[in-house]
């Protein structure tokens, strides 16, 4: 029996990689699997040795408060590989961990390629190396067996490389649609459908919470009395717990709705205020006019300001090069900016100019079928 270590590290890489090991298992039900994932990958792992739940971090200062339990794991990982006498290792996003680190502190494919040489290695989801740290291209050129790419200028980047770099599409473009029509959410939310209706995303990871949903609620609390015909609501992340949002909502005309329902607030949404990441492509693919609004750790936004070279923060911009959502960031994220960036999002005129921006994202997102293609090669490059 072959048995194939996977690696996730956060909501959006246990959402890819429940799809990809839904299609593998398809293909090669006799696989045994065994690493890290999320509840959406763990139907199909035969063996967790962590819950993404207990990993999600972001920055450079932040993943040193669990470098310990990153350390034990990735330990538990090179065991595993020799335990179960592993052929391959598929690692999913989550770049800092699963590839060459940081820190001085050697990534999971890096110890696998020194440790468990035989080991094939394929990663799934290319790290924004063309924004940041592109001196890392050459060493993952280097590294890996195969990147799977969900951009379609990602490859040429690895050119002349031992890596098959393979641009598999955007999987978003398949899985991002209302979970249910638009009468059947305002029925179970007991929102009005007649008035307008914000969504709030403020991330999945906890530190994102604790430093964008305050500004968010005062924002509520603010037009609770200035606008009160908007309605709000706000999709809790897997990751995260009612009571962990709940602590910063009580008592405000926020409704709240479970991750079974996150792409259903934002569709029906006349306008979002979404966390910088995966969120911004979502809620772009959707089509509902928002702002990307994030505010890191202060020496963490020092560093990422120093290191990156682009026009633009979030990915929805990027990836269109040019804005089509508009940005606010660090001491920008207040409720006084917020509402002023809501106010034109809310206005007609402006709305549907942000809508029609917003279709050019898909161009650059490739055809449906992402995890199957990933799974197919992975179960070629098994046999």
């Amino acid at each position: 029996m072959s048995t194939l270590l996977v690696v996730a590290g956060e909501a959006s890489g246990d959402l890819h990689g429940g799809e990809v090991l839904r299609e593998l298992k398809a293909l090669r039900p006799d696989l045994r699997i065994v690493g890290v994932g999320g509840d959406h990958m763990a139907p199909y792992m035969d063996q967790m040795l962590a819950h993404v739940r207990d990993l999600g971090v972001v920055g450079f200062v932040e993943p040193l408060l669990k470098l310990p339990r990153l350390l034990r794991l990735r330990r538990e990982l090179m065991d595993a590989a020799s335990r179960e006498k592993a052929s391959t290792l598929l690692t999913i996003d989550y770049p800092g961990f699963n590839l060459l680190g940081s820190g001085g502190v050697d990534g999971v494919a890096k110890v696998m390629r020194r440790v468990h040489p035989h080991v094939k290695l394929h990663h799934y989801v290319c790290p924004q190396v063309w924004a940041w740290k592109k001196g890392r291209i050459p060493k993952m050129g280097d590294l890996l067996d195969t990147l799977y790419c969900l951009f379609d200028f990602e490859p040429a980047l690895f050119a002349g490389h031992r890596v098959e770099a393979r641009f598999v599409g955007n999987p978003l473009v398949e899985v991002v649609k209302p979970e249910v029509d638009r009468a059947t959410f305002f029925t179970e939310t007991g929102l009005d459908p007649a008035r307008p209706l914000v969504a709030l995303l403020p991330g999945s990871r906890r530190g994102e919470l604790d430093r964008l949903l305050p500004p968010m609620a005062g924002l509520v609390a603010r037009w609770r009395s200035e606008r009160p015909e908007v309605q709000w609501v706000l999709p809790i992340a897997p990751t995260l717990t009612p009571q962990q949002v709940g602590a910063y909502i009580s008592g405000l005309p926020i409704t709240c709705v479970d991750a079974t329902r996150t792409y259903a607030a934002r569709a029906f949404a006349d306008a979002a205020l979404v966390a910088s990441g995966t969120a911004t492509l979502e809620t772009a693919l959707l089509g509902t006019p928002f702002a990307i609004v994030y505010r890191l750790h202060p020496l963490t936004y020092a560093i990422a300001k120093y290191m990156v070279h682009l026009p633009y923060f979030g990915l929805a911009n990027v990836v269109a090069g040019r804005e089509v959502a508009p940005e606010l960031l660090q001491s920008e994220v207040e409720p006084g900016r917020l509402g002023l960036a809501l106010k034109d999002l809310l206005d007609p005129a402006i709305a549907t100019q942000r809508r029609e921006a917003l279709a050019t994202v898909r161009s650059h997102l490739g055809e449906p079928g992402a995890a199957a293609r990933v799974a197919q090669h992975l179960a070629a490059s098994m046999s």
